[in-house]
């Protein structure tokens, strides 16, 4: 009887045991859940501030592009106005 009794004393300490390591793991992987959602939050706002710069420096390109085919519209009737000017005195 004394055997038994033991018995389940050791089995109760082994399962403390178990039971305090998985308490453990559980801590540690709810910590690590939480390092890992702080990261994706980080990443996320990480995207959209690189989202609005690029939206920014796609505006100042439309805009310098926008300019310079304005510019590239004034030589070219100048030009054509230049070659109409010249045609005329071989006439």
């Amino acid at each position: 009887m004394e055997l038994k009794v033991q018995e389940e004393s050791t089995m109760e300490s082994k399962l403390a045991e178990v039971g305090a390591k998985l308490d453990k793991l559980a801590l540690k992987a709810s910590e690590a859940k939480q390092l890992a959602l702080k990261k994706v939050q980080d990443l996320k706002e990480k995207e959209e501030h690189t989202m609005k710069k690029g939206e920014e420096a796609l505006e100042e390109l439309k805009s310098g592009l926008d300019n310079a085919w304005e510019d590239l519209n004034v030589a070219w009737l100048e030009l054509k106005e230049s070659a109409r000017k010249a045609a005329k005195k071989f006439q």
